[in-house]
């Protein structure tokens, strides 16, 4: 067949070949290529074929190099100008009913292993428009280098130029990638849970069958069911039965044993298949007919890589040598089958119902959020993937627009003037001349040192001083007893008197003049409690005031004064609260303009989206909207690239792998550490996850969202949504609050724990718990396609909340 040519064997380099497959069943050719290398060495020659069957030494490739090492009768065809340029080989064309058929031997630019070669190959015209494929990339031929550098000498070849490019290899004519979920098992019927990870009260589907220690010797077909055929055909066993070998895997060996089967007449007469049992009621899993696994076995790895790091190599190889200890009749099968195997077992298993905690109930109401470095590879994206963030020409429009002047002092030099003069030391100097160990502060050591920083204390000392009059002045334009409440406890007369400010009202302030909306402040809720209060300023409408905490120490301490509230004091709470009603109502004016029937809880028509293994969004609650576009904000959906937020705060996106994986996933849990449901994302995480996600799914928002970006999150859902997230509280964590050194008191979880007991229970560390415990599967996930990584993940998340 080489010689007449009828299989391609080139020899392209000195030592290289590029060798066609072979089919030893039909006598010919395939449509793979691969690569040879045949070198002499002293008086042996060494050589080496990467093809399947290249490591097993039963090679036919090496077989006949072997036979025939005389190369002059192999066909040499080499259709390069520059034999200096060895990274691109062109060694067949041909011309097919108008087509050309143009093979390359491709290696990118820096490496040089045979090994490192692929055999791109081309259909169509001499324009590069056509059909181009690749081994390496099967799924990403708009993104493969081999591609890129084989079009591009293809132009050169033809236009005998080398510097010709080809202007058509940014696009590509290949069809549009779709989700390619594996061939399916024959076992087609839902399967319990491990016994180890079921949950109280249960429903089982079927009474779970005992350990099987050792199979029958002829596993029957079940007259009373369907069977299946791994065509995915199904129907009643009533043809004529057939019985054929197969091998049953279990936890120690495996076993040689014969099963009943039948004719499939669905399957093509060349491919013709066999109908098989689904075999789940003696804890079997039928593969493929010829191997069956027991449910332990799989259940077994299952159990190990939601426990540590366990990729499948790794687990193959521990259960390789407990056959080889138990003296097993064959060999464990190959990691490949089993990865294939697991898979295809794990869609079948009945884990519903765990996406949600038994004390918190459907929808929490304290809600965390966090990203997860769990990434796969970005050339195995799919278009298939719509995480809740997708906008497409369904989703409605909405008109809300960017709000201005959110914080409660709308003068930006003010805001400023207010937390330098009160950010630093104190304006009443040290309160005491001698240190904790009877010494003298200011000791003639170091005088020639200290004497420097003394004086540029007190420039700044006195820098802020004088900014005293100014900003009291300009606070007072606003509102008189914003001002008469800022002299009396910072004022000049204040400072002269000796009598130094409580650090409650030193939080006020800070709050007051903070970069933050006012709404970070005072939710509707809390405006509401507030008003009450103002109406009746009592003990007992004071203690109402939990979700201001400022506000509430204030009132707190002035009650531990035995004394009645300040007027100025009073005059405060009616300001904060009438900026924060402007406020609440000009973001809601723009919202509530989205939908005329101000209707939150139902989409316009329903939504069917297909199965969350190929969308990749996975929540305990079905998708009830759509996520809306919104035409007037600018930069609506755009990433978020791992920098800064901006002047507001110091702290920092995370940044995941941006060049080669994707954006990790987005999780949501309850204070249990229960994850509610997670959602793939396709570049980087950013506020957008959240949003939708919430928006999406949730009939009503959670009272209280925790987020390591609360302090920007609560600003971007009331920018959009207002009247949706009116109640709700966006608070940043206690672990990730370190890093947020900009951000005012009211952004963090820890400044309302400090006075309600009810938020102090709550574990803010939930999330860190559960991601902790997902960073086991990183590694393995990071090299799997988006079916398989999706699919993995949610297992482990299912087993996780078991």
């Amino acid at each position: 067949a080489v010689f007449s040519e009828a299989v391609g064997f080139y020899q392209i380099g000195p030592t290289i070949f590029v060798v066609q497959g072979w089919d030893a069943r039909t006598e010919s050719g395939t449509r793979s290529w691969y690569h040879l290398q045949s070198v002499v060495v002293g008086h042996k020659v060494s050589s080496a074929c990467f093809c399947p069957k290249g490591a097993e030494d039963l090679c036919d490739h090496l077989r006949f190099l072997a036979d025939f090492g005389d190369f002059s009768r192999l066909s040499f065809r080499l259709f390069q100008p520059n034999p200096g340029n060895r990274d691109c080989i062109l060694f067949s064309r041909q011309k097919n009913e108008n087509v050309n058929v143009n093979l390359f031997s491709v290696v990118l630019p820096g490496q040089t292993s045979v090994k490192s070669r692929v055999v791109v190959r081309h259909e169509g015209d001499d324009k590069g428009m056509g059909t181009w494929s690749c081994p390496k990339d099967k799924d990403a031929n708009a993104l493969c280098g081999h591609i890129t550098q084989a079009r591009h000498y293809l132009q050169q070849l033809l236009q005998q130029d080398p510097s010709a490019r080809d202007v058509n290899s940014a696009s590509t004519s290949a069809p549009a990638r779709v989700a390619t979920l594996q061939r399916p098992a024959v076992s087609y019927l839902p399967i319990l849970p491990p016994a180890w990870a079921a949950l109280p009260g249960e429903h089982k589907l079927y009474p779970r069958p005992p350990a099987m220690l050792s199979p029958p010797d002829l596993i029957c077909l079940d007259a009373a069911r369907q069977g299946s055929c791994t065509c995915g055909a199904r129907c009643t066993i009533n043809g004529e039965r057939i019985t054929r070998p197969c091998t049953v895997y279990t936890l120690t060996r495996s076993y040689e044993s014969r099963i009943e089967l039948q004719i499939c007449a669905q399957c093509s007469s060349r491919h013709r298949q066999f109908i098989g049992g689904d075999l789940r009621e003696l804890g079997l899993f039928n593969f493929n007919n010829r191997i069956l696994m027991t449910h332990d076995l799989l259940d077994d790895y299952t159990a190990s890589y939601t426990s540590s790091e366990t990729p499948f190599v790794a687990w193959a190889s521990v259960v390789s040598r407990r056959y080889q200890r138990h003296a097993s009749p064959k060999k464990f099968i190959p990691d490949s089958v089993f990865r294939a195997a697991w898979f295809a077992y794990s869609r079948l298993q009945w884990l519903v119902k765990d996406m949600q905690c038994p004390k918190c109930g459907p929808t929490p109401e304290d809600t965390i959020w966090d990203g997860v470095t769990l990434s796969f590879s970005k050339k195995h994206l799919l278009p298939s993937l719509r995480p809740p963030t997708t906008v497409d020409n369904k989703s409605p429009h909405h008109n809300s627009q960017y709000i201005q002047n959110q914080a409660m002092l709308i003068n930006k030099k003010l805001r400023h003037s207010v937390r330098k003069i009160l950010v630093g030391p104190s304006l009443w100097g040290d309160s005491g001349d001698d240190t904790d160990d009877g010494n003298t502060r200011n000791s003639s050591a170091g005088t020639g040192a200290s004497t420097k920083g003394v004086e540029k204390a007190v420039t700044e000392l006195c820098a802020r001083i004088d900014l005293i009059p100014a900003t009291y002045t300009q606070l007072s334009a606003i509102n008189h007893d914003l001002g008469e409440l800022f002299n009396t406890h910072f004022g000049v007369g204040a400072i002269s008197s000796g009598v130094e400010a409580q650090s409650v009202y030193v939080k006020l302030f800070i709050q007051i003049s903070a970069e933050e909306s006012v709404i970070q402040t005072a939710t509707r809720p809390a405006l509401d409690e507030l008003n009450k209060f103002i109406q009746d300023p009592t003990l007992t409408n004071a203690s109402c005031l939990v979700g201001i905490p400022v506000l509430y120490n204030v009132l707190k301490y002035e009650e531990g004064r035995g004394c009645c509230y300040p007027q100025h004091l009073l005059g405060v709470c009616g300001w904060i609260h009438q900026r924060g009603r402007e406020t609440l109502e000009q973001l809601r004016r723009g919202s509530l303009s989205n939908d005329s029937r101000q209707d939150h809880h139902f989409s316009e028509e329903p939504i069917n989206f297909t199965s969350w293994e190929i969308t990749g969004s996975c929540y305990n609650m079905p998708q009830i909207r759509r996520r809306p576009a919104y035409p007037k904000l600018k930069y609506d959906t755009s990433y978020e690239t791992g920098n800064r937020r901006g002047a507001k705060c110091s702290k920092y996106y995370a940044q995941y792998g941006e060049q080669r994986l994707t954006g990790g996933i987005m999780c949501v849990w309850c204070t249990h550490s229960i994850c509610y449901g997670f959602h793939c994302i396709p570049k980087g995480e950013g506020r957008n996850d959240v949003f939708s996600a919430i928006w999406t799914h949730w009939p009503k928002p959670p009272k209280r969202v925790i987020y390591d970006f609360a302090c920007a999150l609560g600003p971007y859902c009331m920018t959009r949504e207002a009247e949706f997230f009116a109640d709700t509280q966006f608070l940043i964590d206690d672990f990730h609050a370190k890093g947020h050194t900009k951000c005012a008191p009211a952004c963090f979880l820890r400044t309302y724990s400090d006075i309600d007991p009810e938020l102090a229970s709550i574990n803010s560390s939930a999330g860190e718990c559960g991601n902790g415990g997902i960073s086991r599967i990183r590694k393995s996930v990071s090299y799997m396609s988006q079916e398989r990584a999706i699919l993995y993940t949610k297992i482990f998340i299912s087993i996780w909340n078991r």
